[in-house]
């Protein structure tokens, strides 16, 4: 009897070589037994809003509160797109990347540090690769593949509830002060539990670091190299990647300086945890731009399929953005938008939209979708609208990072004004 070997696309791109993998890979290299066939998915390109049911005149208003916002000095720049059943029916620039300096302008390609928007875009989604290529399972232990998370109760953590803030971690458990990543990385795979995991959810940048590690051990590659290789190159996100070359400095908007770094930060991971272990972290660390944001977005619209590329199968597609926290308090995600994103509901990796203090505004339907980077960086998905809307900006950390400087931050930028002046544009279904 003959045996057929199954071709992993993973195979596919590392056979196609590393130049291709870290481009826009072809329709050719992604045709394998299973994963694309029939119509393809839709893919963005720019049109009038009025052909999907949006008015440009009240699009018009979006942007120009956007433009006096960086006018009146709350942030020196941005970049916003908003999207519709495929279709860009906003792209626009403001002001400028570095604060204080008018000779660089934000431009449509101007990358951004979105930080925690890096869990969705880098690491939960490559562990949902990992899952669907069978190399990963959701409910086996992380320590699986990290053996040094299995001390202090730690050992039955599994990728499901790291996915979904619910693995038991604190918020964090920094180091700065030790020059050895290797201790580093040790003392956070040691860190004691905050509460039994499974029982609560509470948002975790230690979940995520570790988690990051946790598919670098299971993929046998490096985070970035990984993700660039499954996720960014085949959607052509070309301009999607953790540590930017000096080259491209030029292209990226600043955000220091920090508690460590005196200098105006540009090019680096604001998070300083983050750039002490070198900048390929799960938690933080990519640079992006808007249209690159959207395609992501738009690949989990179309259920894991961007043109005739499939990424992610559908079920697991479906799973990343649905809400997987019962356990949440409602009471207390309620009480600020602090606590909304500490411990409102989530899927794997996003943050679900909640009425009340959602970093997507008061209009956005239930089972929206989005994530917010803590540097001034939000995208946000309307299923039922078939609407994407993503706003970049360069605001940068809050320092300390609290409930009161948290919530300076979204007035500043006015992220609830952009997205409810987003879902009032829409006009017809």
């Amino acid at each position: 009897m003959r045996t057929e070997r199954t071709v992993k696309r993973r195979d596919v791109l590392r056979w196609a070589g590393p130049a291709t993998a870290a481009l826009a890979v072809t329709p050719a290299i992604l045709a394998l037994p299973g994963q694309q066939g029939g119509n393809e998915s839709p893919t963005l390109e720019p049109g009038p809003p009025e052909h999907v049911g949006m008015s440009s005149e009240r699009l018009e208003d979006v942007f120009a509160r956007i433009a006096r916002r960086v006018e009146d000095g709350l942030y020196p720049g941005a970049t916003a797109l908003i999207a519709r059943h495929g279709v860009i029916v906003g792209h626009r620039a403001f002001g400028h990347k570095v604060h204080g300096q008018t000779n660089e302008p934000v431009t449509l390609d101007t990358m951004f540090d979105v930080l925690s928007m890096t869990k969705v875009v880098a690491t939960a989604i490559a562990a949902l690769v990992l899952v669907d290529e069978g190399e990963m399972a959701l409910h086996e232990p992380a320590s699986t593949w990290l053996p040094e998370m299995a001390v202090n109760g730690k050992g039955d953590i599994t990728i499901h509830d790291m996915l979904r803030y619910a693995s038991g971690l604190p918020v964090d458990n920094q180091l700065l002060d030790e020059p050895d990543r290797a201790a580093v990385w040790q003392h956070m795979a040691e860190t004691s539990l905050a509460y039994p995991p499974g029982t609560q959810i509470l948002y975790s940048d230690l979940a995520y670091r570790l988690l990051g590690r946790v598919i670098e051990a299971a993929a046998g590659m490096p985070l970035d190299a990984f993700v660039r290789m499954m996720v960014w190159g085949p959607l052509g996100m070309s301009s999607t990647m953790f540590k930017p070359a000096p080259a491209l400095q030029h292209r990226i908007a600043a955000t220091g300086p920090t508690d460590r770094r005196s200098y105006m930060v540009r090019g680096e991971v604001q998070d300083d945890q983050d750039f002490a272990l070198g900048g390929v972290v799960g938690c933080d660390g990519v640079f992006s731009t808007a249209r690159d944001m959207a395609v992501f977005c738009q690949m989990l619209l179309n259920r894991g399929r961007y043109g005739n590329t499939r990424i992610l199968s559908r079920p697991l597609a479906r799973a990343m953005v649905r809400n997987q926290t019962p356990e949440v308090d409602e009471a207390q995600a309620k009480l600020s938008p602090l606590n909304d994103l500490l411990v409102g509901p989530k899927g794997y990796g996003w943050e679900i939209w909640s009425p009340r203090f959602s970093t997507g505004g008061m209009r956005l339907s239930p089972k929206s979708y989005g994530k917010v980077g803590g540097a001034g960086t939000f995208m946000w998905v309307d299923p039922s609208r078939d609407l994407i809307g993503v706003l970049l900006t360069n605001h940068g950390l809050p320092f300390p990072f609290d409930g009161r400087n948290w919530n300076l931050l979204l007035d500043a930028v006015g992220c609830t004004e952009f997205y409810d002046g987003v879902i009032a544009a829409v006009e017809h279904p």
